[in-house]
């Protein structure tokens, strides 16, 4: 074989592993695996019950915080970390959309994943994020694994009755945050 079929052949065999890498990046991690649990079988929803824990959650003050608390009224839980780049796109959205629920029992959570509160806090103030967001600490991560976690960032939807409405992995529009919280107002 002559030296320029080699290269051409070595060529093509990285651009195909760059495109492959491309559209895992594209279609997997940002979002295409978004599942819309009212469409799944009722044993993949996860709901709040069984995602919240023994042992209650803190926010960034450290008091205890348990998402059963939170039943009852419409909750969006987002996890999120200070590494991932799309977190604080992520975390501006969600303080945008707060906002316009004001007054109708939608209550948002960020829950960071496994980082000490401290440097949460550190990156926290580096971006907006309204107060009205809830900011919680998850040392232990056990939030991201109850869900079965596997993108940056993830949100989940729960109704007032604490069972998931939908399970998106990737940033969301605000347009997207707004709809699957509609989603779950509407729910008896």
């Amino acid at each position: 074989m002559s030296t320029r079929t080699t290269t051409i052949i070595t060529i093509a065999t990285l651009l195909l592993i760059l495109a492959l890498g491309v559209w895992y990046i594209i279609y997997i991690q940002q979002g295409e695996t978004t599942t819309n649990l009212q469409e799944s079988s009722a044993g993949q929803a996860l709901g709040v019950n069984q995602a919240a824990s023994s042992t209650p959650f803190s926010d960034m003050s450290g008091s205890e915080v348990d998402l059963t608390q939170f039943l009852g009224q419409v909750l969006v839980v987002n996890s999120w970390a200070s590494w991932s780049p799309y977190s604080a796109t992520e975390l501006s959205r969600l303080a945008q959309v707060v906002s316009t629920y004001d007054g109708q029992d939608v209550v948002i959570l960020a829950i960071n994943r496994a980082e000490p509160r401290h440097l949460a806090e550190v990156y926290l103030k580096t971006i907006e994020v309204d107060d009205k967001v809830q900011l919680i600490v998850d040392v232990d991560d056990r939030y991201y694994k109850a869900i079965g976690g596997y993108a940056m960032p993830e949100t989940v939807f729960y109704d007032r009755n604490g069972e998931m409405v939908a399970h998106e992995r990737g940033e969301l529009t605000t347009t997207e945050i707004s709809y699957y919280i509609e989603q779950a107002l509407s729910r008896e």
